[in-house]
């Protein structure tokens, strides 16, 4: 059973180091991404915010995230590995420097860079694995990716309780960021270019041009469509987590992370049983299954009370957000075409932090009028409607990655 899920001896040796490269970036980017939502509670105060404050500054943030879209056009006109690579090191610096803030506005300023460079890793790092191991093992691969992520933002809340040691300890958990900067001669070392770069043909125009006008971009648009309603409902959701858990149910924050790592530790376990079914039963359905089950979940966590049930709630919602996750991210770097891949993958990444400050926007109206569970209830519609645009998609089970990308 272990092996059937967690197959890694069946990939090549130059597949397993590209995986485990990512897996590395992915620890590093999850903790750095993560101290945003994580450190809400003790920013707010610090810098005298509301909840619905602090959801508008988190809107702005991915907002500005649009200027991703300049490191996958880059990607995809001159290499994914420089881009990458670059898009890595402004996360990390961003996120340390997120430690001298000021004010909401700096603050806001910083974790937009924070949030277009995690976007521009994301997609260029999916891509990088997408192009490099077989289909039978592609959605496993890039589940390590993300169970990588996974794992930094669980250091991320390990290492939350220094915040509690005085108000500005929070400063502290984003200066750490900082370390990750010590990997970069390595990955720089070790990381290598796309073997498709070297055998893509010539271009035919700009890359976001040959995506929004060209045959591609029905399926564009109805799979960013679906990002954007899911992003809406899972980023206000994750976000404000910990702010349910000490502000609204009144846990300390070390029961709070005590909760949140137990059943994000067991629903990590989604990471692999979800890039395992997307690799064996298609994307397609994997992905909706797990749209289904992180929207159940996230109900119990801002319904339920007990903590049994919380930690029962956050398994089941963690399982079906990271099963996603591989999923979703096989399904569309098969979707498209090698010459405007990581373009593709960009812009249908900025529409779903558009869905996620669409989200936000909501909660700014809603959450101090109405209440954050009853927001997170009406956001929930948009993950029934993610899940059926999914359905409208092309399965892709299979599909090798070349210049030219024909999705059944």
């Amino acid at each position: 059973m272990f092996r059937r899920f967690f197959p890694i001896d069946r990939l090549e040796p130059h597949e397993r180091a590209a995986t485990l490269t990512m897996w590395l970036v992915g620890i590093l980017q999850g903790y750095a991404q993560s101290q945003g939502s994580a450190t809400i509670p003790f920013v707010r105060e610090t810098l005298g915010l509301t909840e619905g404050n602090m959801a508008a500054l988190f809107a702005i943030t991915r907002v500005a995230g649009v200027a991703a879209l300049a490191f996958s056009s880059w990607g995809d006109r001159r290499g994914r590995r420089a881009p990458f690579l670059t898009a890595f090191a402004l996360l990390l610096l961003a996120d340390a420097a997120t430690s001298l803030v000021g004010n909401a506005w700096q603050f806001a300023a910083l974790q937009s860079v924070v949030r277009l460079s995690t976007a521009a890793v994301g997609t260029l790092g999916v891509v990088l694995l997408a192009e490099q191991v077989v289909p039978e093992m592609r959605a496993f691969s890039i589940s390590l990716y993300g169970a990588g992520g996974s794992f930094g933002a669980g250091i991320g809340l390990l290492a939350l309780p220094i915040a509690d040691r005085s108000n500005e300890a929070w400063r502290i958990i984003f200066a750490l960021a900082a370390l990750g900067l010590l990997v970069m001669p390595f990955l720089i070392r070790s990381l290598r270019e796309s073997p498709l770069m070297k055998t893509a043909g010539p271009r035919k125009g700009p890359p976001l041009r040959l995506l929004l006008q060209g045959r591609f971009s029905r399926v564009f648009w109805i799979s960013s469509a679906a990002g954007f309603l899911a992003s809406a409902f899972t980023t206000v959701g994750l976000t404000f987590s910990i702010e349910r858990l000490v502000a609204d149910l009144g846990f300390t924050t070390g029961k709070a992370v005590t909760l949140s790592l137990i059943g994000g530790t067991i629903g990590g376990l989604g990471f692999f049983v979800g890039g395992r079914i997307a690799d064996i039963a298609g994307r397609r359905i994997t992905t909706i299954g797990a749209l289904t089950v992180a929207a159940l979940g996230a109900l119990g966590l801002y319904w339920l009370e007990s903590p049994v049930l919380l930690v029962i709630s956050i398994t089941i919602s963690t399982f079906g957000s990271f099963a996603f996750v591989p999923a979703a991210a096989a399904h569309r770097a098969e979707l498209f075409p090698t010459e405007f891949r990581s373009t593709a993958g960009t812009a249908g990444g900025y529409l779903g932090m558009l869905g996620a400050a669409f989200g936000l926007m909501v909660g700014t109206f809603t959450i101090d009028r109405i209440g954050l569970s009853q927001t997170i209830s009406v956001l929930a519609v948009g993950m029934v409607a993610a899940a059926l645009l999914t359905s409208l998609l092309p399965e892709t089970k299979g599909q090798a990655l070349d210049t030219v990308g024909h999705p059944r």
